[in-house]
């Protein structure tokens, strides 16, 4: 019968010696980070930049522009600018509708009555006055034939064309509008379009941010309580969060002195601003308590923790900014803002957690963990874990609250509370009867111990150990042959998940991969289009007024397409000959439904009725000036995806001279167009720039392909699941209610992928750095993939919790942009941290096995060609 060798214990290493504060490690060894340093200048700095950068950016609110949608120069910018300067045309900035509880029809009844009569022009004239107004046209004074009287005779339209930029046309709006509308007479008067819209949303997205602050506040306070484990802990991400949100505000103050600033910035750039705090102060602060937890003094930790976790805090940040910067590739002046908010917010983020905070934690020291409001419920959780994973051994350590909210012994790392004093978990340590350390056992290096390290029964103790069943193997087991069994290897719940998951990858990753695949399909289905009135809640004034618009005047002005053909002279005959075989050409387009221009009016490609009275608006307003334009009414909606691709078919159609095409179906077209150009390269600039960055942060090809495939996987499932909801209307009692258009604003999946796939990669740098950290110092894969989630799954999941809170907050916006991006990311976020990071991750690398860690020689850094880092 074979007799089992018992080993002699492998000694346990002394703890290195840490330097006294503020000094390094002696001659020559590595210097104390400035900010540790000079602790106290840092955080003076910090507060007066803070001071500075409020009272800069303190009316930055009033500054923002709630359009900035369509780009400059587009050619219906372009017809729109002709058809207002030679013929008082064009797309109305206000509208009034005009209302009226009498029966229209014969004799003069409805808004034809005298009384509202009276009342309609007095309204007329009260906003002519105005010095912001340049002209007003109403159903009064355009007379019939102009579409601005409804078919039953009950509701009239008044159009205001207005002075000015965008900016300034919003602060006519909001001057004039309280004193036009309202009861006059027999009229109900309210208003609309577009300077007026711009005004309301506004208005609500001020009234959002104050009330998704009020429903994120609580939770997310009560979260960073639970996760940081003291009030100090916690109050780190907010100060971290103030500094790159104030820091973000200054900034887009003075970018408004230079260029159209959305107020869509102020709300996804402060969201973004508290996320990022809250995800890099999580990673440092977890990270400096495991290295204090060691036996480190606070010094030494903060360098440590620098050293590691603020590489990868580093790294992170460089692939969010990039994400936000491929937002500034695209022309339009929205999504523009939204990338300089991005990339100034994630580099205040990385300068606050990088220098800021390691400041602050340097001089709180010992303080960090006072104040645990929730200590009596985490301290008989924490106690019954210690007593389980030191077999009931009364000399195990006194556990302190760790940055997850779990309770380890002293030695003890973030989501493993197994090594330290007291606590299996080195290596090497093993006794004779089989149990891997008793109480005394000494955690050592923290260094995996490999195959070899068996105690008395042959059984592995180290962390690292596992034959080719994947049962806890022999001595001398081989690394990389099976699937880890020994607990060192994953403990915590997210570490027995990945060994779960790497037992049976193919059984996990298939379904999993599945899964979001078919979260994907409905994508397939989608129709752009371009936000207008109905971006507001149906019950806002604007939104009354667009309704009524699309329903009851389908022949106004308002919605109508317009040709501008600025050189053609319809003086000459020939010249108007040519205009009407134009406009039947125009009026054979599928979907044309009507063409009026100076010739007559035309339909299916022939003439209706010829020139009369109010085709002389077609002509230019001075005499001497050429030029003409036609009035293009179509099929459906304006501004759905059907009138956009019927602009493009009207664009091509042969013209007697150079054609300017305008409306707000030319502006849909022009704004996706715009995109789909530009596109391609910010794809480009994103996915180079990722795989770059995360060859930077692990030298390692394969993980850096594997982390673009999946992330990009994760986010085709989140816009997906955004058509599902927004486009088609499903479970639209879960978000709170929306008007439902069949289409999907093009700029909400562009926003959505530069911000979600900037923080997925985020998350990726903190899981991925962890594992390289592991392999380095001599774990398997199998180890590597359990021991890297099991530390940081804890960290990024409740990251991505508080980011959910946030961003479900936003989803309670009136707005359906903020409330589609603030669905996207949440569920994007979510997606990430659980099933791709906990399921898909693991599956995969112990699918790809040794060529993980694949390298060429010019990427590989010096600690892989010198051996392992030590921690």
């Amino acid at each position: 019968m074979p007799t089992t060798t018992k080993p002699s214990p492998a000694p346990n290493p002394a703890p290195e010696p840490s330097p006294p504060p503020g000094r390094g490690d002696g001659p020559g060894g590595p210097p104390v980070p400035f900010a540790v340093r000079h602790r106290h200048l840092v955080s003076v700095v910090a507060l007066l930049l803070m001071a500075l950068s409020g009272l800069i950016g303190g009316d930055v609110a009033d500054r923002l522009s709630s359009g900035g949608i369509v780009p400059p120069g587009a050619e219906s910018m372009r017809a729109e600018e002709v058809l207002r300067d030679r013929f008082g045309a064009g797309r109305p900035e206000m509208v009034l509708l005009v209302r009226t509880d009498a029966a229209g029809g014969p004799g003069g009844r409805g808004i034809g009555a005298p009384a509202a009569v009276a009342a309609g022009r007095a309204v007329e004239r009260r906003l002519a006055a105005d010095p912001g107004v340049e002209r007003v046209l109403s159903t009064w004074s355009a007379g019939p034939g102009t579409g601005l009287r409804s078919r039953d005779g009950r509701s009239g339209l008044v159009l205001a064309w207005l002075r000015g930029g965008d900016h300034q046309r919003g602060k006519t709006a909001e001057r004039v509008v309280p004193g036009v509308t309202g009861r006059f007479g027999p009229l109900e008067v309210t208003a609309g379009g577009e300077a007026p819209t711009r005004v309301e949303v506004a208005r609500q997205a001020s009234r959002d941010a104050r009330l998704s602050e009020l429903v994120a506040l609580p939770v997310t306070v009560t979260l960073l309580l639970l996760v940081f484990g003291s009030l100090p802990a916690a109050g780190l991400p907010v100060l971290v969060g103030v500094f790159a949100a104030l820091g973000t505000t200054a900034l887009l103050r003075g970018l408004t002195g230079l260029t159209e600033v959305s107020v869509y910035a102020l709300n996804i750039g402060t969201a973004l601003a508290f996320a990022l705090a809250i995800d890099y102060s999580l990673f440092l602060v977890s990270r400096y308590r495991e290295e204090r937890a060691r036996g480190a003094e606070d010094t030494a930790a903060l360098r440590t923790a620098l050293r590691t976790a603020g590489r990868a805090v580093a790294f992170s940040a460089g692939t969010v900014a990039c994400s936000m910067a491929a937002l500034l590739v695209f022309p339009h002046p929205l999504l523009r803002s939204l990338g300089f908010a991005g990339v100034a917010v994630t580099v205040m983020a990385a300068v606050g957690s990088l220098v800021v905070l390691p400041a602050v934690l340097a001089l709180l020291g010992d303080r960090l963990d006072r104040l645990d409001v929730f200590a009596r419920w985490r301290r008989p959780r924490a106690a019954a874990a210690r007593s389980t994973e030191t077999g009931g051994c009364p000399d195990a350590a006194e556990g302190r609250p760790e940055a997850d909210g779990s309770a380890t012994g002293t030695g003890t790392a973030p989501g493993e509370a197994t090594s330290g004093t007291g606590v299996a978990g080195a290596s090497d340590a093993a006794d004779g009867t089989g149990r891997a350390g008793g109480a005394g056992a000494t955690g050592g290096t923290g260094r995996s111990g490999g195959a070899g390290a068996v105690d008395g029964t042959g059984r592995t103790g180290g962390i690292g150990a596992a034959d080719g069943t994947g049962r806890a193997g022999a001595s001398g087991a081989p690394r990389g042959t099976g699937v880890a069994g020994s607990a060192a290897a994953g403990r915590g719940g997210w570490g027995r998940i990945a060994l779960a998951v790497m037992r049976r990858p193919l059984a996990t990753g298939v379904p999993v991969a599945c899964l979001l695949v078919l979260l994907t399909v409905p994508f397939a289905d989608v129709r752009f289009a371009m936000s207008d009135d109905r971006v507001l809640p149906a019950s806002s004034a604007a939104g009354g007024v667009g309704a009524a618009l699309r329903e009851d005047f389908p022949g106004s002005p308002v919605g109508a397409t317009t040709i501008a053909l600025p050189g053609l002279d319809t003086r000459v005959p020939a010249r108007a000959a040519e205009l009407d075989r134009y406009a039947r050409r125009v009026s054979a387009v599928d979907g044309v439904t009507r063409v009026d221009t100076a010739t007559g009016t035309y339909a299916r490609g022939r003439l209706v009725t010829g020139p009369s009275p109010s085709s002389a608006r077609f002509l230019p307003r001075l005499s001497g000036r050429s030029g003409t334009y036609l009035s293009v009414a179509m099929a459906g909606e304006p501004g759905g995806p059907a009138g956009a691709d019927r602009v493009g078919a009207i664009r091509a159609v042969p013209a007697p001279a150079p054609t300017r095409v305008g409306g707000f179906d030319a502006r849909v077209a022009d704004v996706r167009g715009a995109i789909g150009d530009r596109l391609p390269l910010a794809l480009t600039l994103v996915g180079v720039s990722m795989v770059v960055l995360v060859l930077g942060l692990t030298r390692r090809p394969v993980l850096a392909l594997k982390a673009l495939v999946l992330n990009t996987l994760s986010l085709c499932a989140t816009f997906g699941a955004l058509v599902f909801v927004f486009q088609q209307g499903h479970l639209k009692w879960l978000v709170g209610d929306f008007v439902t258009t069949g289409s999907l604003d093009v700029q909400i999946p562009v926003v959505t992928f530069c911000v979600a796939f900037g923080l997925s990669m985020d998350y990726e740098c903190m899981l991925l750095s962890r594992m390289v950290e592991e392999h380095r110092a001599g774990a398997d894969t199998v180890t590597t993939v359990a021991r890297g989630l099991d530390r940081t799954a804890r960290l990024f999941t409740w990251s991505a919790a508080i980011l959910a809170v946030v961003m479900v907050a936003l989803a309670t916006s009136g707005l359906v942009f903020l409330k589609a991006v603030g669905v996207g990311l949440a569920l994007a976020a979510v997606l990430d941290a659980t099933v791709v990071r906990g399921l898909l991750v693991p599956a995969v690398m112990r699918l790809a096995g040794r060529a993980n860690w694949w390298a060429p020689a010019w990427l590989r850094g010096k600690e892989d060609r010198t051996g392992p880092l030590v921690r």
